[in-house]
């Protein structure tokens, strides 16, 4: 049992030859584990147990992808690896007010209904929110929410990270604030003539 407390599974090998029949093995690991272990000990102990290693391999894994990027870079650029493992993600980038900020869109959950074998409700205490709080740990000041589960009828897995912007990052987002204005009035100008032509003709139909 010790191979799979933790993380319970992904090592640099596994993500090499990673595709989605390794990686259900890999999440049913981690289902036996949690089973295992939640039958000895409880529930929350067993969450507890799981969670001893992992924030340090969170570290060196989610660490190679936004620790010297924005937080939407580094899961945009982590996309092929879901994708490899069966999921369907999107990543939208809401960073302002100071914030490094990212919403993490899963459409497709290949774990959804694994977790019944075991005796489980619904997935997400072993995946997503261990997932969620291993972050946490791993990366001090950063904040993480799951908005929507498909395990409770939402049509979509949406999770929140967010940690304070880096001074780079803040100088690109007035940046782009700027940019993103002007680009805004140059598309909006026909709508602009438009609507300048509109109240023109409302005035010139008055009786």
């Amino acid at each position: 049992m010790d191979n799979i407390v933790g993380i319970g599974d992904i090592q640099m090998a596994d993500v090499m030859k990673m595709d989605s029949s390794k990686a259900l093995s890999m999440f049913r690991n981690r289902f036996a584990a949690f089973k295992k272990l939640a039958d000895e000990i409880g529930e929350d102990a067993a969450y507890q147990k799981m969670m001893e290693a992992y924030p340090k391999q969170q570290k060196a894994f989610m660490g190679a992808f936004i620790d010297n990027t924005t937080l939407a870079k580094g899961f945009t650029d982590a996309i092929p690896i879901f994708r490899l493992m069966g999921f369907t993600m999107e990543v939208v980038d809401i960073s302002q007010n100071g914030k490094d900020a990212v919403l993490e869109i899963q459409r497709v959950c290949p774990v959804l209904s694994l977790a019944k074998e075991y005796g489980l409700e619904s997935p997400c205490r072993v995946i997503c929110e261990m997932e969620q709080d291993a972050t946490v740990k791993a990366f001090p000041g950063t904040k993480a929410a799951i908005i929507s589960r498909q395990s409770q009828g939402d049509c979509v897995c949406l999770f929140k990270y967010e940690r304070p912007a880096k001074m780079a990052t803040l100088e690109r987002q007035k940046t782009q604030s700027l940019i993103s204005r002007t680009f805004d009035l140059i598309r909006l100008a026909p709508k602009i003539i438009l609507i300048g032509i509109n109240l023109l003709k409302s005035r010139l139909s008055k009786p």
